[in-house]
């Protein structure tokens, strides 16, 4: 047999038949693994609470009141391209505010959500939420300013007596309170806490409540992060709130909490700067009130201090006649004086981040649209003082620009001042001219004349501002929230996780793979090999047979007429052996194994035996004569042996043939008593001669030699041998001993080898090979 492919080599092809049938020998392991992968995944859904996914939907309203000017400028930004580039979206600035941390926390506060309760329901604790049996409490400033996390280990017997236990961590014990009745007070290194029942308990019956209590802000995080708001479509100013959340009442209440919270923070908004402007038209109106009651009186006392009765008539006729130049010189004064209010408003320290209440009605457009960008400029610190506060750079660089508008406005605004000046001041040297003309008029009628033009003024102003009176009570009855409701907080019928059958086919693969990886590595880190078809994945030497384990005590298991496994399997090993002898003078057979124990003269003698049953001339020598066991294996004694023919010239050859009681064809020769130098002994010419008239005398020669890993015996009797078979034992030879016998024949110490498995579960009978 060449040595050249001794060596092993990898299938480029997994065998899949093979593989299978290797997991079918296992199939109870696959069971046990899918029952137990089954059993925790039911475990799993038992203890494990579905979450659910809880979604609101919220319209973005835009304020666009007359007063306001706001719809008119927002209209202009959307009709430009450009638009969005001049700052963000009111829908960005929304999300911004309900989604800040200071909003989030009011609900946390109004809903106590920094308090977790859950409740045991038969083996399994489960989140409880409303009708709780109990509720712990707190002060106000324990619950803001609490640094740790606490736990509550709460139970409640029948006798309506309660156990609590407090903890901080899981070994930290802050105080533990046996057989207490309601309200139980527990003390702790931070604070006192009231353990008290709600409207959920029911007297005489036992529970089981775990509570776990924070600050505010740690649970308003915990929220944070579980609370999904985005923008709901980029074609409409719609918000998207969403929560996982196990409790579907808890997760309902927390969005529509904020939205209503949210609703809330933009109609005091909106209330405040209303209240504002309603505050400042209100003290005007009293001042001109006054004004104006003066300005009447002053008429009415004058008529009556001159007896004047038809200089109304005569001032009518007058005025008609100069109707379009005196309403000229109204409308001045009129425009002059709303001026100068804004003029007074603007330059007011106590006003200098209050909105200027008029923004509509100005004479001058440019006046007017310097004075609703600085109004904008203040809404938007307004809305960014609702989460930051002053000290933040946003706010400071606000307030720099305010600061920087206001100086502009008050420009604008003196410049309009100083033209209706100009105009009213032309008017009135209109006027004198106008006067002049009329010499002839009376003192007394150009007097009445000056005061009942100061009447008029006064109460064409008076009633300006009653009608931005009115404009702002409708505004703040006409007020509407910010975010229209569009879908209260709703809940899916189908939980997020977890998701049942993905869980039961998960655990039914998972059972599936853990049999297969616990075999791959098993295999992987067994050294040892089990069955055939493993040992032929170690070697590309030839296996010409296996032996089953014997079942018996008896050594002997060849015998005539035997129908056994193993007889059978030694049959089949018999008719292999026409593949190793391939000369018609080769008929010695060496018969070698690893190490000690693998069954190598069991199998010498049950071949033997075997052959000696075809009516061949058989001889079975015993070359392991360091170890002998050829005459505890067959039952019989002698004197002598090979090493008596080796050491001495007088002994012959028939001096050391033993004839066996178990058939007339076969003979044995034992090893004799072993010599001080057994190495030496083998290498005798001696040897060579015994070896060549035997093969003359028998069919075939069995010789038993020593293990190749023990000694070096065996590779002296190479010369004497035709063939070679190695014994190996399943779950006893080791897989490097394997590679060893790789090496022996790839380096040529070893020739037509021949492998035997010994001690496998297979079977054989009757001819026909059959699994185990």
């Amino acid at each position: 047999m060449s040595s050249m492919i001794t060596k092993p080599q990898k299938d480029e092809f997994v065998n899949i038949v093979e593989l299978l049938q290797n997991y079918k020998r296992h199939w109870c392991l696959f069971l046990g693994s899918i029952a137990l992968c089954l059993l925790f995944a039911v475990f799993y859904l038992k203890v494990k609470e579905p979450v659910y996914q809880i979604n609101a939907n919220v319209l973005i309203t835009e304020d666009e009141s007359p007063s306001s000017g706001g719809g008119l400028q927002s209209a202009m930004l959307k009709s430009f391209s450009f638009g969005g580039m001049l700052g963000g979206s009111s829908v960005d600035d929304e999300l911004l505010i309900i989604s800040s941390h200071s909003l989030i926390k009011d609900v946390v506060k109004d809903l106590n959500l920094n308090i977790d309760y859950k409740v045991k329901k038969g083996l399994f604790y489960k989140t409880a939420y409303k009708d709780l049996p109990i509720r712990l409490m707190a002060p106000e400033s324990l619950q803001d300013t609490l640094s740790v996390w606490l736990k509550f280990d709460i139970r409640i017997n029948k006798d309506n007596k309660a156990d609590v236990k407090v903890k901080k961590g899981r070994f930290t014990t802050l105080a533990d309170i046996k057989g207490a009745t309601f309200p139980v007070t527990v003390k702790t290194v931070y604070g006192q806490f009231v353990v008290d029942t709600a409207s959920g308990y029911k007297p005489d019956k036992n529970y089981k409540i775990k509570a776990t209590i924070a600050s505010y802000d740690s649970f308003t995080e915990l929220w944070e992060e579980k609370i999904s708001i985005g923008v709901a479509s980029k074609k409409a100013n719609g918000i998207s709130l969403s929560l996982e959340e196990t409790s579907i009442d808890r997760g309902k209440d927390l969005l529509n909490t904020l939205i209503a919270f949210y609703n809330e923070a933009g109609q005091n908004e909106k209330n405040v700067t209303a209240s504002n402007t309603g505050r400042f038209i209100e003290n005007r109106l009293s001042s001109l009130y006054d004004e104006l009651s003066v300005a009447e009186k002053n008429v009415e006392e004058y008529k009556k201090q001159h007896n004047l009765t038809d200089l109304e008539i005569e001032a009518k006729v007058m005025l008609e006649q100069n109707g379009e130049f005196k309403q000229k010189l109204i409308e001045a004064e009129t425009q002059l004086s709303v001026i100068s209010m804004v003029d007074n408003f603007l330059r007011n320290t106590s006003n200098k981040y209050e909105l200027v209440p008029i923004t509509s009605g100005l004479p001058d457009k440019s006046a007017g649209d310097a004075i609703k960008a600085y109004n904008d400029l203040l809404l938007r610190r307004l809305q960014l003082l609702r989460t930051a506060g002053e000290s933040n750079q946003s706010v400071q660089n606000l307030n720099e620009q305010i600061d920087a508008m206001r100086g502009n406005v008050l420009q604008t605004i003196t410049k309009a001042k100083e033209s209706y000046e100009i105009v009213r001041d032309d008017l009135q040297q209109q006027e004198n001219i106008f006067m002049n003309r009329i010499k002839g008029m009376p003192t007394q009628e150009r007097e009445f004349l000056e005061l009942k033009r100061q009447q008029i003024i006064k109460s064409e102003l008076y009633v300006f501002l009653l009608q931005k009176k009115e404009e702002n009570s409708l505004m703040m009855a006409a007020s509407v929230p910010k975010g229209r409701i569009i879908d209260d907080a709703y809940h899916l019928n189908e939980p997020l996780s977890p998701k049942r059958m993905m869980v039961i086919l998960f655990a039914f693969f998972f059972g599936l793979l853990l049999p297969i990886i616990y075999l791959y590595l098993k295999d992987l880190f067994t050294f040892k090999f089990g069955t055939k078809q493993e040992l032929k994945k170690l070697t590309n030497i030839p296996v010409v047979g296996e032996i089953c384990m014997n079942e018996s005590t008896e050594y002997i298991v060849a015998k005539k007429g035997d129908r056994s496994s193993i007889g059978e399997l030694f049959r089949l090993l018999r008719a292999n052996l026409q593949f190793l002898l391939h000369g018609k003078n080769e008929n010695v057979i060496l018969m070698t194994s690893s190490i000690s124990g693998e069954g190598k003269s069991f199998v010498s003698v049950n071949l033997a035996l075997s052959l000696a049953l075809t009516n061949k001339k058989i001889l079975l020598v015993g070359l392991d004569i360091r170890s002998p066991k050829l005459m505890d294996y067959l039952g019989m004694h002698a004197n002598s042996g090979i090493t008596s023919y080796l050491a001495s010239d007088s002994v012959s050859i028939d001096d050391i043939i033993n004839h066996t009681k178990f058939s007339e064809m076969l003979d044995v020769i034992f090893s004799g008593p072993v010599p001080p130098n057994p190495a030496e002994l083998l290498l005798s010419e001696r040897l060579d001669s015994l070896f060549s008239e035997l093969k003359k005398r028998y069919d075939y020669i069995i010789v038993d030699s020593a293990p190749v890993g023990m000694v070096s015996d065996t590779f002296t009797l190479m010369r004497i041998a035709d063939a070679v078979i190695y014994v190996c034992r399943a779950n006893y030879t080791r897989k490097d001993n394997i590679a060893y016998v790789n090496d022996l024949v790839e380096s040529g110490k070893l020739k037509n080898v021949s492998l035997v498995i010994n001690g496998t579960t297979a079977k054989q009978g009757y001819g026909y090979g059959y699994g185990k």
